[in-house]
């Protein structure tokens, strides 16, 4: 700060209002913020176009509010939500060799050339560094990378060929017989001696198959995944654009203003419940304890993902779960400390909506109307969903994905124990949260792009019925929350994003219904079914 104008601040007069209406602002806060909060309130004063040299409580106040007004500004963008719908589609040019901006006008029903994901992940695995073509004057057999084929290259010859490697889509057009798709073509693949890499392999996925190639056939020796892409060197390519969604044409990993935030917001915290049964005694008892609890430390926002009802209701669905969300409102309101806190709520499958085809949009306004009025501070977003936590991007898709993807698989790891990981590494290394046929999982052909995952997000969350796991793999942390009724917060997570980004289980910490403070918690205990 200018030491003139703080000179000319403190010898001016008519300072003596001013100074105790700052005073008197400043009670409340602890003494070591003080000095910071008149920094604000100085910088504040020298933006501000006065008259005359004379600081008096008007001018003060004026300031005040300008600060306050920036600090709210900061908080509202500490936590966005991003609808799915309006997730930019960034398609990898072949001519440009570089990724642009499709802004062409999607219908819901698309067409096959929709689906662009293979351009992706075959450039992402052609710039890695096991498949990078050799440097000129490189001797190609002293070289340690391996070359990719296309299809069309097998189909076109009338010998065999060993050592090859494909990339491609693997799928059954014949039942029982398994065909490799690439852009090119397809071709029939035998998988009886093939050896799997880690991972969950079904129909539908991408995999790189090394073999030999007889008679119209190519018969695997090693199946894998494509390779994943460090988020850091897929940003240094798609380069400062918005590709994550949300307001702004720049990427918030390079928001210096958010990283600032993130750094003094270390403490902030969002709770998340998956399976949020409102039709359930138990659960609502167990909430009011919850959010009791959390009145001491209001979190920056609760999630609640679907299903919102353990059964379904019949006609009477839709009117059941508006009042039932009414009740969920009566209860929040019985906290008020919790008014700084957002409510976010992601769809289930079994939720009211369009059907159940990806990506689904928020619960009918029918339903939300009345809670959205009582709580401003509401959200009912899209399943999946974004968010963005100041530089951090997190996804949330509420899906049995985990679950369905183990009963898909066409061949299962016999390490059973770290499935977790091989389900993290197949939804990175694919680069989509849905690598399973169409008719297990639908989605929209035109909106495909919207459960794309590329660049990896720092957080995938996979509200899943299977058992809860949290696993980390190419910068990314993914975790599944489960039900909310079987376990404490249904074995939720408690996140605490820090500059280390550390993640906490809830089952580590419990509520004391006498206190109403969080304590440590035994986890043999079955806080929400009453144990």
């Amino acid at each position: 700060m200018n030491d003139g104008f703080r000179r000319l601040i403190v010898c001016t007069g008519n300072l003596f209002n001013a100074i105790k209406y700052l005073c008197e602002l400043l009670r409340p806060i602890n003494e070591n913020e003080h000095e910071q909060w008149i920094e604000k309130v100085i910088e504040a004063i020298q933006k501000l176009p006065l008259s005359s040299p004379i600081i008096d409580e008007e001018v003060v106040k004026k300031a005040v509010e300008n600060v306050s007004s920036s600090e709210i500004e900061d908080i509202k963008t500490l936590l966005r939500v991003i609808n799915i719908f309006e997730v930019p589609k960034w398609q990898f040019s072949l001519e440009r060799k570089k990724f642009v901006l499709d802004s062409a006008d999607r219908c819901l029903h698309g067409e096959a050339d929709d689906k662009a994901l293979y351009t992706i992940v075959y450039q992402r695995t052609v710039n890695h560094e096991l498949f990078r073509p050799s440097l000129p004057g490189t001797s190609i057999s002293n070289s340690d990378n391996y070359g990719l084929v296309k299809i069309e290259y097998l189909l076109g010859l009338n010998c065999k060929q060993n050592n090859v490697i494909v990339l491609g889509h693997l799928t059954q057009l014949v039942e029982g017989e398994y065909h490799l798709e690439d852009d090119t073509g397809e071709v029939k693949a035998s998988l009886s001696q093939a050896k799997f890499h880690t991972g969950l392999f079904t129909q539908n996925c991408f995999v790189l198959v090394e073999g030999w190639f007889e008679d119209g056939i190519l018969h695997a020796n090693t199946i894998g995944l494509p390779p994943a892409e460090d988020p850091t060197t897929t940003r240094a390519l798609v380069g400062n654009v918005n590709y994550f969604g949300g307001p702004g044409s720049t990427c918030a990993k390079y928001n210096h203003h958010l990283e600032e935030l993130e750094q003094s917001n270390a403490g902030a915290m969002i709770v998340i419940i998956s399976d949020l049964w409102l039709d359930k005694i138990q659960v609502m008892e167990k909430l009011k304890i919850l959010f009791e609890g959390y009145a001491f430390c209001p979190p920056l926002a609760f999630i609640f993902c679907g299903n919102f009802l353990s059964s379904s209701h019949g006609s009477s669905q839709v009117s059941d779960l508006k009042s039932l969300f009414s009740g969920l409102a009566d209860l929040i309101l019985k906290v008020p400390e919790l008014s700084v806190s957002k409510f976010i709520f992601v769809p289930g499958p079994s939720d009211p909506g369009p059907g159940n085809i990806y990506p689904r949009p928020p619960l009918p306004t029918f339903i939300t109307e009345d809670f959205s009025q009582r709580l401003p501070n509401s959200e009912f977003t899209t399943n999946p969903c974004r968010l963005l936590y100041c530089t951090q991007e997190i996804v949330i898709f509420r899906e049995d994905i985990f679950t369905k993807m183990c009963r898909n698989s066409i061949y299962f790891p016999a390490d059973a124990s770290n499935i977790a990981n091989h389900f993290a590494r197949t939804i990175v290394c694919e680069a989509h949260l849905s690598s399973l046929p169409l008719h297990t999982v639908p989605v929209y052909w035109a909106l495909d792009h919207c459960l794309a995952i590329h660049p990896t997000p720092d957080v995938i969350v996979t509200a899943d019925r299977g058992d809860p796991f949290t696993a980390k793999y190419n910068s990314a942390t993914i975790f599944n929350p489960r039900e909310i009724l079987f376990l404490l917060i249904g074995k939720g997570f408690r996140i605490t994003f820090r500059r280390n980004r550390h993640f906490y289980q809830c089952c580590e910490a419990y509520i004391e219904t006498s206190t109403s403070s969080i304590s440590d918690f035994d986890c043999s205990n079955n806080f929400l079914s009453g144990g």
